[in-house]
This record gives C-alpha cells, structure tokens and sequence, in this order.
C-alpha cells in the first residue's frame, strides 16, 4: 500500500492475498469493484469489474486501485502489463535499426525487432 497526502494506492494482490475472506479477501474486492462507475467510458469500467481480477491472477497485469484519503472511496484505478511490441525494419532508418538491436530481437525471416514493453492502462 501507498499512502499519499491525498490519495492510497492498494495493489489488487493485497486482497487476493487474504484468500475468500468475506471481510478483506477476494469476495470484499469482488463488491468494492461492482461500485465502480465511469459512464465516460464503459470499457474501462467493464475492465475493472470483469477482467482486472482474472488478468492478476494469471500474471498477465497487475492492477493498482486508488482510494480518496478524505472520503475512503474507490477514485480511479490503473494497470500495468507487459505486451510484445514488433516494429517491421523498412519503415526504419539503419540508424534506429542498430539501436533496436540493443533492445529487442530481429526475426531475420519477416525483418521484424521484437521487444518488451510496459502497456499502462
């Protein structure tokens, strides 16, 4: 957990941690998350109340709430995961060829660099 002056961060494992405790476990964070709203953008919403849990659990993300210190309420959320990034080496100077070299691999066959990146939601 982060406290900040006006906000806390708890990372979902937290809860997932403390198991089917009703009061602090899986199943609190399972009623926390069906509060949430964001009529802006359903996607986002629907994210967090099906995905969020499941996608933690399979370490594909991790997700990270964030709570108001004033009032205790669930304010927003982000995720961070890593994700495959390709770049195809002709849309690409030689210059910035040999830089993705350092970083990712090249498939010789479809002259693509392969690398790791931080996709945060």
């Amino acid at each position: 957990m982060s406290v900040r002056d006006n906000y806390t961060m708890i990372n979902i494992r937290e809860y997932l941690a403390l198991g089917a405790d009703e009061e602090v476990g899986e199943p609190a964070l399972v009623r926390l998350l069906s509060d949430f709203s964001c009529p802006k953008n359903p996607d986002v919403e629907h994210f967090l109340k099906k995905s969020a849990i499941e996608f933690t659990k399979k370490n594909q993300s991790v997700t990270y709430l964030v709570f108001s210190n004033d009032e205790g309420e669930l304010i927003g959320y982000f995720s961070i995961a890593l994700k495959s990034l390709t770049v195809r080496g002709e849309t690409v100077s030689n210059t910035v060829k040999r830089k993705l070299l350092r970083i990712s691999e090249l498939d010789e066959k479809s002259q693509t660099y392969t690398m790791s990146a931080y996709l945060i939601a």
